[in-house]
């Protein structure tokens, strides 16, 4: 009887080490399934040929039922023949973390004997915290976003006004006692984790967060934002940059980020200066910033990089100021200059898949007082809402009246001359003396007042016959005078006049009053048209071998013999980049300089490479550099003329109106010169027809081309997607 029962114990034993081992070998697959599938939905390849499945409605359902699919067929492949039986085996919480649990029963066959008929297993595996952490994260249905930042993290405490972030991770409370050293080596230490886990590495020396209300009086998004110029704690430096790393596909995308300068700069208001590329802004070196700052050198610029990973780090350059090395080297927008929050966006075409780095860095003035920066996005194809409209809101018609904003205006009623006798005299001024309302109700309320420049010489003839308002207008064709500094005589010349404006991206108004002061009577259609191509100005090339009794529409003089090309007046705007612009001197009838595209300086209009009026009559290129806007030739009673332009980049832009044709004395006339503010490039009702000045390259919308992806440069329209 022993023995029997012993027998049974033995055999029960090494039965139940049998089924025991096949449950243990079983549960081994399992876990290696459940390893298997977190590697699945982690790694690159799945987000690489998914990533346009997973966007919009349903994205995360799709993502989870993908990575179910994957653990079912390696179930199969690794012929596990039990049923695994978690209804859901991958579990993902949107924006959060991922898990894998599976389950499932082996049946025994010597345990039945103690009635032990199923042995069940399960295996787990954490697949990650935070979607953030991934290579790129899985967009749902609320946002395609791939990665934000709103800075609203604050490692000091969140009752802290400032907060300052070492590359090494150390957040410190300001104090004026220590001093944070300068990194010019990248660490591979994540220094900030935003609330969206976003993680930053910091190069140079810290990342600032600033509650609202203690730089600027608003923020975009949330309560704080990021000043890249940080105090080194001594308050002499700063200039940073922050990276953070992604897994991009094959496709389109969108970078926002909101801008806003920390330091005013009066000449600059209210305009924002941001490009594509540092040629669109190598012009602004405006020293004349805030009283409690001066003479700062570009202290709000704030650079964008994006990079291909090659080798686990980003890819560096040097600041302007200081040669500090900080991360990034593709360049794809850069801003020095915002009164206001603008809203930047940056269309990105990825071609080939792979890490990119993406980063931020503070330029020019190393003082700690920089650019400020918050509510960045990285979208798939383009980020959800709308693209705020960056124009000057003080350039917008006020309360809807449909009156827009005059920005400058010359009547040439100052400087008030004196004539001989009424309506008949006239006055030979210094036009540098016509201020206008330049620096007073203009769109630049802090410029200095200035006068136009006149070339070939500072000296313009003023008239008082019967203006076509106020007592005084001005004639383009030269008297005779003497040269300032010299016992020469200068002869008739024709004179143009013109004058820089800083301009947003937008549609302008130019308005002026033209009348001939010679009239024949073979001519007696007025010739002016805002389209060079309709007024045909080729045409009246062939006028100067023909000539005619004049009539002087002041005194009544005839004059026999005169040319038909005596009268004309054409208006040009250019992008002072792209031609040769006058140095206006206050000194009456003295020549004037000219400083060309290249920086070097002409002596003389004659010597100038790009004269800001040049334009051949007889072959006219639509195209040049300096486009006509508005031509205007015979008219014996005043012409109110208008013209519509179009700016496609943030920079000074010369207004220029100068008689053409024959020089004579006696010509065309102007009066009241007007620029006026129409609206962005968005409004929804643009004027027909405008000229675009034609600006420096990288040009808008065309595709700038890096290793890896392409942008398309300062695009016109509010983003779309890629084609």
């Amino acid at each position: 009887m022993l023995f029997a029962f012993m027998s049974i114990v033995i055999i029960v034993g090494a039965g139940a080490s049998i089924d025991l081992t096949r449950a243990y070998m079983a549960r081994q697959k399992l876990a290696e399934a459940a390893t298997l599938a977190c590697q699945y939905a982690s790694r690159p390849s799945i987000i690489d040929t998914s990533a346009s499945s997973y966007s919009g409605t349903g994205g995360g359902t799709a993502y989870i039922s993908a990575v179910d699919a994957f653990i079912t067929s390696t179930l199969a492949s690794q012929h596990i023949q039990y049923t695994q039986t978690t209804a859901t085996p991958f579990s993902y919480t949107q924006n959060g973390a991922a898990n894998v649990s599976l389950t499932a029963s082996v049946p025994t066959s010597f345990m039945k004997i103690i009635n032990i008929t199923q042995m069940p297993i399960s295996a787990t595996s954490h697949c990650y915290d935070n979607i953030n952490s991934l290579p790129q994260r899985v967009a749902n249905s609320n946002s395609p976003n791939i990665l934000t930042e709103g800075f609203e993290n604050m490692p000091c405490g969140s009752s802290q006004h400032l907060c300052w972030t070492e590359p090494n991770g150390t957040s410190i409370v300001y104090t004026n006692n220590g001093s944070i050293p300068l990194n010019n080596t990248f660490t591979s230490t994540i220094a900030y984790t935003g609330t969206s886990g976003t993680q930053w590495y910091v190069m140079g020396y810290c990342l600032e967060t600033d509650l609202v209300g203690n730089i600027l009086s608003t923020v975009p998004q949330g309560t704080h934002s990021a000043e890249l110029d940080c105090d080194n704690g001594k308050g002499t430096a700063g200039n940073s940059s922050i990276s953070t790393k992604a897994y991009l596909a094959a496709g389109n995308y969108e970078l926002r980020y909101n801008y806003a300068a920390r330091v005013d700069y009066g000449d600059y208001d209210p305009v924002y200066i941001c490009g594509s590329a540092a040629s669109d802004v190598s012009w602004a070196n405006d020293t004349n910033s805030a009283s409690w700052l001066p003479n700062a050198y570009r202290t709000n610029q704030i650079n964008v990089y994006f990079d291909q990973n090659t080798n686990g780090v980003p890819p560096t350059h040097t600041t302007l100021v200081s040669s500090q090395t900080l991360a990034g080297s593709n360049l794809i927008d850069e801003c020095v200059y915002s009164d206001g929050w603008i809203q930047r966006s940056v269309r990105i075409k990825v071609t080939t898949a792979g890490y990119y780095w993406l980063s931020f860095a503070a330029d020019g003035a190393n003082d700690s007082y920089g650019g400020q920066l918050d509510n960045i996005m990285l979208c798939i194809e383009t980020c959800t809402g709308s693209l705020n409209d960056n124009f000057p809101s003080s350039w917008l018609a006020a309360n809807n009246s449909g009156v827009n904003k005059v920005l400058f205006e010359d009547t040439f009623e100052s400087p008030v001359q004196s004539f001989s006798c009424s309506n008949c005299g006239v006055s030979t001024v210094n036009l540098y003396a016509s201020d206008g309302t330049s620096g007073s109700s203009s769109g630049w309320w802090n410029q200095s007042a200035s006068g136009w420049a006149t070339g070939p010489y500072n000296q313009i003839d003023y008239y008082d016959y019967l203006p076509y308002q106020g007592s005084q207008y001005i004639e383009l064709d030269g008297s005779l005078h003497t040269i300032y500094g010299t016992s020469t005589t200068e002869s008739t010349s024709n004179r143009s006049i013109s004058r820089p404006f800083l301009l947003a991206p937008g549609y302008y108004e130019v308005d002026y009053d033209y009348i001939s002061d010679l009239t024949f009577s073979a001519i007696t259609a007025v010739s002016c048209a805002a389209a060079p191509t309709a007024a045909n100005i080729a045409s009246f090339n062939t006028f100067g071998t023909q000539t005619g009794t004049a009539v002087n529409r002041i005194n009544g003089a005839s004059f026999p013999g005169t040319s038909y090309n005596t009268n004309f007046v054409a208006v040009f705007v250019a992008n002072g980049q792209l031609v040769s612009t006058p140095n206006a001197s206050s000194i009456q009838e003295y020549q004037t300089t000219y400083t060309n595209p290249d920086g070097s300086t002409a002596a003389s209009y004659s010597a100038a490479t790009a004269p800001l009026d040049y334009v051949n009559l007889s072959s006219y290129n639509a195209s040049q550099s300096n486009p006509i806007i508005d031509f205007c030739a015979y008219a014996s009673s005043w012409q109110s003329r208008t013209a519509y332009i179009e700016i496609t980049k943030p920079g000074y832009y010369w207004l220029t109106l100068s008689a053409l044709g024959e020089s004579d004395k006696i010509g065309g006339a102007i009066d009241d010169v007007k620029l006026t503010a129409l609206g962005s490039l968005y409004m929804s009702s643009p004027p027909s027809n405008p000229v675009t000045i034609p600006v420096p390259s990288p040009q808008p919308g065309a595709a700038t081309i890096f290793t890896g992806f392409e942008i398309i440069s300062d695009p016109l329209t509010p983003p779309a997607a890629l084609q």
